[in-house]
């Protein structure tokens, strides 16, 4: 029970969003978050669709590197884009005509190939009116429907497809069916009004899945409605070098110097259960290997840390925001968030170390802590807020002690002022908030702070 307690308070301090554990996970142990190298080959006209459909996982992102992107697609990638695309359509619960639903692959693949498979996907499911499948042919059906672009004498059919092209299609089609169901992840959003201006503060998982894309079409159309983007740190755009120094010693000292002969011994023996070299944090500070083991703890494979990074809520949003054009605002800085972490006293530092050290080296904590991560991600998914607010809550020293009110307190107060200060401004303005999900759901944070300043502040269901 007390190893449960311990997870606990471990992801609602990952949860209250300190800095992307994503950015942390690559910089402090960049071998267990690599990225595929080399350079992706992707064309400008396929990016912003891509940007979505690489979280639906319907392919893996290796594809992008392994220099057959805009290439002719394989039998065999032709065969996984179908499996995993109908994989993801079966989520949304509709009965399927034929169960064994099969594609031939023993000629060339071309784009006609490829469309009416897509179509065909689909029609193999019992779809209410509102697809209209029986109204058209299959191309015709894909062109209306926006899966296809272009007109269909350009659509050049018989021309092999590539990698790309499909990859792109099979995107689309997941899009439209969500959206024509009225499916897709739920979130946990609120819309703040005063007089004509307008915020729409969305909750973030900063490890994501891939059930939580595509969103439902109103979080996307709130997103779409605004003029910037206002997160807690720009994670993409951010100079980590101010952050990164603050993580590690500088004194020519080492980790043994700082802890006890007991908790480096400890630290040892974690890091040879998760089969990490002795040694590999000896240069950094006790919170900074608090925050990369807690989260590395959720994975075995490093592939898996990469999807998780790669479906992050706040990453979504600040590359979407790139893409389209739109500004970029913190609410924080790399500074601040970087001195929460620093300042804590090193005692305090030390024993939250050993309350993770003794999680990852009980029978099944690994386990625990991905199963309560897990349920963060559903309970978003779901868009339960009060189920996420019980799951956060639950210990009763979440908003308690020097450390916790230091992450979330003060944090919220100001946070709170700086969206007053928006919703103040004269004229008409929207924009769009994401920032860690406790700082939300949980009573007395940035939502109630509003309300107490007296904002029509609205749960979109």
């Amino acid at each position: 029970m007390q190893v449960n307690k311990h997870w606990g308070k471990l992801g609602r301090i990952a949860s209250t969003g300190l800095l992307s554990l994503t950015l942390l996970l690559g910089y402090v142990f960049p071998v267990h978050a690599e990225a595929p190298s080399g350079t992706p080959s992707i064309s400008s006209w396929s990016i912003e669709t891509l940007n979505e459909g690489e979280k639906y996982g319907i392919y893996p992102l290796n594809w992008y590197y392994d220099g057959s992107f805009q290439g002719a697609i394989t039998a065999e990638k032709f065969q996984s884009l179908m499996k995993s695309t109908g994989e993801k359509l079966d989520q949304l619960g509709f009965e399927k005509k034929d169960a064994a639903l099969s594609f031939k692959t023993d000629q060339v693949i071309t784009r006609e190939t490829v469309i009416t498979s897509l179509h065909t996907l689909l029609a193999n499911y019992k779809l209410p009116a509102s697809f209209g499948l029986a109204d058209q042919q299959p191309v015709d059906y894909m062109s209306s429907k926006g899966i296809v672009k272009g007109t269909k004498a350009g659509l050049e059919l018989n021309k092999p497809s590539t990698v790309e092209q499909a990859a792109v299609m099979a995107s689309r089609l997941v899009e439209y069916a969500y959206d024509t169901a009225g499916a897709g992840a739920k979130g946990l959003m609120w819309k703040v009004t005063n007089g004509e201006n307008t915020l729409y503060l969305l909750g973030s998982v900063h490890l994501g899945i891939t059930d939580m894309y595509p969103m439902e079409k109103s979080i996307r159309d709130a997103f779409q409605a605004s003029e910037d983007l206002w997160v807690e740190v720009d994670i993409v755009n951010s100079d980590m070098s101010y952050f990164a120094s603050k993580m590690v010693y500088d004194d020519g000292t080492t980790l043994k110097d700082h802890v006890s002969e007991d908790t480096y011994k400890k630290l040892e023996k974690a890091l040879e259960k998760m089969g990490m070299p002795a040694g590999t944090f000896d240069g950094y500070k006790p919170f900074a290997i608090t925050t990369s083991l807690s989260t590395l703890s959720y994975y075995e494979a490093p592939e898996e840390q990469l999807i998780a990074s790669n479906t992050g809520i706040d990453s979504y949003f600040i590359t979407k925001a790139m893409l389209s054009g739109k500004p970029i605002n913190e609410l924080e800085s790399i500074k601040l968030q970087a001195d929460l972490f620093a300042d804590v006293p090193a005692s305090e530092q030390e024993a939250e170390l050993n309350t993770l050290l003794d999680a990852i080296l009980s029978e099944d904590g690994n386990q625990k802590a991905a199963d309560y991560l897990k349920q963060m991600q559903l309970y978003w998914v779901k868009g339960d807020r009060e189920g996420l607010a019980e799951l956060l809550s639950a210990d009763e020293q979440f908003a308690s002690g020097e450390t916790n009110q230091r992450l979330i307190g003060e944090r919220d107060k100001n946070m709170a002022k700086k969206l007053a200060e928006l919703l103040e401004q004269e004229g008409k303005h929207t924009s769009f908030v994401v920032v860690g999900s406790a700082h939300y759901v949980v009573k007395g944070m940035v939502v109630d702070l509003l309300k107490e300043k007296g904002y029509d502040v609205q749960f979109v269901q």
